[in-house]
């Protein structure tokens, strides 16, 4: 599933509007930006600025003269509206491939692949909007062989699955249970209320975090259960105590009930629809080791969801610069190769991340970017091939760490750089969001961390980039921090083009911006040294990966 905030924006949008809190993070997230009002903060000097940005234009000040050579980046998202206004200019050609003579011109497998390859359409270029999430599709797939399974009489390879199709059985239920209780919380007011009390009740003398909330023990009551999750889900720190989050929550009652009830109803249509939406494709999706399915079109039609997340992200990396139309990307000399593989709704399946970043790297990306993430990956040998492959061909992957306000040191998500035998991929790295703050709310509240897990920080709060149809939205995640970092990594390997991916990755580790300052850890009330919530302890600075990379011989 691509990283984002899911349905707790518009609920704590309506909640914020109830405390009078100004939460811009929240607030611009998903807001249509007209043409001329965009803020590039992201590009700010923290020293010149005192803004924690990327320090880009003093970055191209110190590269003036210096020729480079043209980088393709692979946006392995939900697709690229390639037609985009701001990005059509400088989307990836395929120069072996003839527009549509439906020929293979190439020979790589893929029939007039022009500027990528949707690895979730059928030939004519429709795509599905919404998969079944993770566990749903490990469901489907595996319970013909282990419904009635003893573990006892399968092979090694098969007690593997077995155990994730166990632990994905026990998910899918707590997920119908969740919006069963939700429903049932919501039906009206008395039993709202009811229920927020017992949760505050119940964790009254722990820690206030989303974390005492989720482990709170309140019985088999369905209003508490239901209370306890969508509590845990809209937890603020800004609330400052249980009880004040829970007298807050009442007064929004209201606004919140419509909220609630819109997302369980979608969330019934998209499982509705996800049942068939993989059919058109006419894959097997049990078989990660098909590579030949898809189509080299992707077409948006009027859907306000198909390829909206990838054309943001591509325009963080590489929207064209200089050309006084919308937005300037990172990187002024990238060719953005769309790779469908990521649906609006529901997770994507690891054979298409497998085949996406495989189809990348064979077709020339020296970056790949991957702002999804899920917590299954019941084909993870398939992406640990093609992480490996990557390696071997010379390629940086950077991954969003996700938008769960997690410690994933201790909660991982997938794709991840630690192999199946325990080591760990050298060209890969991870990255958490940083806010334009330079105070305690530097951190995005949302943004996983993790001391071990997660490279570096990167602006990926209120970011203006390209969507569908040449429009403009400002969006918050670690999806936007990702493609942040892609492009300074793309810019270094334009202007320096022997460095070597894992090079670049050392050089932006080396030369993060790192604030001596405390900031408030993400999903809780505690307060923690920057330092402690990345391996490099900073936020990538492309200024100064340029003085870095100047001096590499």
């Amino acid at each position: 599933m691509r990283h984002k905030t899911y349905w707790i924006r518009p609920v704590a949008m309506a909640v914020c509007a109830g405390l009078g809190i100004a939460t811009q993070a929240l607030a611009q997230s998903m807001v249509v930006k007209p043409q001329g009002q965009f803020d590039q903060w992201s590009y700010k000097d923290p020293a010149t600025d005192s803004i924690p940005g990327i320090s880009l234009d003093k970055a191209y000040q110190l590269l003036k003269g210096r020729k480079s050579v043209p980088v393709t980046v692979g946006v392995v998202d939900s697709g690229i509206d390639i037609a985009h206004e701001d990005l059509r200019d400088v989307v990836w050609v395929n120069p072996n491939e003839k527009p549509g003579n439906n020929a293979d011109d190439d020979k790589n497998g893929y029939v007039d692949d022009l500027n990528g390859w949707n690895f979730m359409g059928a030939k004519d270029g429709t795509t599905y909007e919404a998969d079944q999430d993770e566990v749903t599709q490990i469901i489907t797939l595996w319970e013909p062989k282990y419904g009635n399974a003893d573990r006892t009489k399968l092979s090694p390879a098969q007690q593997k699955q077995y155990d994730i199709y166990q632990k994905a059985k026990a998910r899918v239920g707590e997920a119908d249970s969740r919006f069963a209780y939700w429903r049932y919380v919501v039906r009206d007011q008395t039993r709202y209320e009811a229920g927020i009390d017992q949760v505050i009740q119940a964790v009254k003398d722990k820690p206030f975090s989303a974390e005492s909330i989720a482990s709170a023990e309140v019985g088999k009551d369905s209003a508490a259960l239901g209370a306890r999750s969508f509590m845990s889900e809209l937890f603020m720190a800004q609330f400052g105590t249980f009880q004040n989050m829970g007298d807050r929550l009442k007064l929004v009652y209201s606004r919140l009930k419509p909220l609630l009830e819109g997302e369980i109803d979608k969330h019934e249509k998209e499982v509705a629809t996800a049942k068939n939406g993989r059919k058109a494709v006419g894959d097997n999706p049990d078989d990660p080791t098909e590579r030949y399915y898809g189509s080299p079109k992707l077409v948006i039609g009027n859907s306000e969801e198909l390829a909206m997340h990838g054309t943001h992200v591509a325009g963080i990396i590489g929207a064209k610069r200089g050309n006084n139309v919308g937005v300037d990307g990172v990187a002024d000399n990238v060719r953005l190769m769309m790779v469908g593989v990521v649906p609006s709704g529901g997770d994507e399946r690891d054979k298409d991340v497998a085949n996406g970043i495989r189809y990348a790297v064979d077709n020339g990306a020296k970056v790949i970017n991957m702002s999804f993430g899920k917590r299954f990956s019941p084909y993870k040998d398939a992406v640990d091939a093609a992480i490996r492959y990557a390696e071997s061909k010379d390629v940086l992957l950077v991954h969003a760490a996700g938008n769960n306000a997690e410690n994933v040191d201790s909660l991982p998500t997938y794709p991840r750089p630690q192999y199946e035998d325990g080591q760990l991929a050298k060209n890969y790295i991870t990255v958490g969001n940083s806010t334009r703050r330079m105070d305690s709310g530097l951190p995005a509240s949302s943004s996983n961390y993790g001391q071990t897990s997660v490279d570096l920080f990167a602006p990926g709060t209120d970011i203006d980039a390209t969507t569908p149809h040449s429009t403009y939205q400002s969006l918050t995640g670690t999806s936007m921090a990702a493609p942040c970092v892609a492009g300074v990594a793309a810019l270094l390997r334009s202007y320096f083009p022997k460095l070597t991916a894992v090079q670049v990755k050392e050089i932006l580790m080396k030369s993060a911006y790192k604030p001596d300052i405390m900031v408030r850890v993400p999903g809780t009330n505690r307060m923690a040294p920057f330092s402690t919530l990345s391996i490099s302890g900073g936020i990538v600075n492309a200024a100064e990966a340029v003085k870095l990379a100047m001096t590499v011989k």
